[in-house]
This record gives structure tokens, C-alpha cells and sequence, in this order.
């Protein structure tokens, strides 16, 4: 009985340990679907585009075309929203929002082809990528 139990408790650990090593492959394929309207299994810079308008939407609350760090919730450090700040007025409009999203995309995107794959989401860049467009 004993036995059993210790078996079964092995079975339950290696089951998380393997669930702990695909969640990121697992949060970038749901990622993928979420950004994916055309279903081709990639996202293009277009569709990422689109994405990031409705987030941007989102976390303006106050509706005056700008993010603030406090309205960015810590999906941009205060050192990549002076990167991405030229006018240095400390918010970044859509503008510079969209840009922002195309530095982080193309980060993403080694092979240079143009689209993001769950593969590629998956790593850090895509990480960082998605915090701009989820």
C-alpha cells in the first residue's frame, strides 16, 4: 500500500515538473490563438499592430492619448519608456506605443521572417513582446 502511494506521489510530482516545462509553451500557444485572427499559426506585425491599439485603449483610462508609467502597470520599465519617449514628455502616445511594439516584434523575430510563432513567443523577447500586446 505504501508502495502504491509513493508511486502514485512520483507519478503526481513528474506530472507538475513536466506541466512546469511546458506552461511557457503552453502560455505562448494560447498567446498565439488570442492574436491569431487569420488561424495561420503565426502572428504578423500587422495583427500585433492591431492587438496593441486595444491595448493601448485599455490602459488609457483617462482618455488622453498618452501612458504614463503608472497606466504601462509594469509592462515597460521607466528606462524603455525613455527609449521610447523622443519628446521626452515622460508618457508615450500611440505613436510611440506602436513603435515601441515593432522594436519588441522584430526583437522577436530572429529568422526575420516577418511573423512570430509559438517557438519564438516563447523566449524572451516574445515574452516581452506579449506584456505590450496582451
Amino acid at each position: 500500500m505504501k508502495s502504491k502511494l509513493l508511486g502514485a506521489a512520483a507519478l503526481a510530482v513528474t506530472g507538475l515538473v513536466s506541466l512546469s516545462y511546458a506552461s511557457p509553451l503552453l502560455a505562448a500557444s494560447a498567446s498565439l490563438s488570442a492574436l491569431d485572427p487569420d488561424k495561420d499559426g503565426t502572428v504578423d506585425l500587422k495583427e500585433a499592430q492591431t492587438a496593441a491599439a486595444a491595448v493601448f485603449a485599455k490602459l488609457d483610462p483617462d482618455k488622453d492619448g498618452t501612458l504614463d508609467a503608472k497606466e504601462l502597470s509594469g509592462r515597460v520599465d521607466a528606462a524603455a519608456i525613455k527609449a521610447a519617449d523622443p519628446d521626452s514628455d515622460g508618457t508615450i502616445d500611440q505613436k510611440e506605443y506602436e513603435s515601441l511594439v515593432e522594436a519588441r516584434f522584430k526583437a522577436a523575430d530572429p529568422d526575420g521572417d516577418g511573423t512570430l510563432d509559438d517557438k519564438e513567443l516563447g523566449t524572451g523577447a516574445g515574452k516581452s513582446f506579449l506584456l505590450l500586446v496582451e
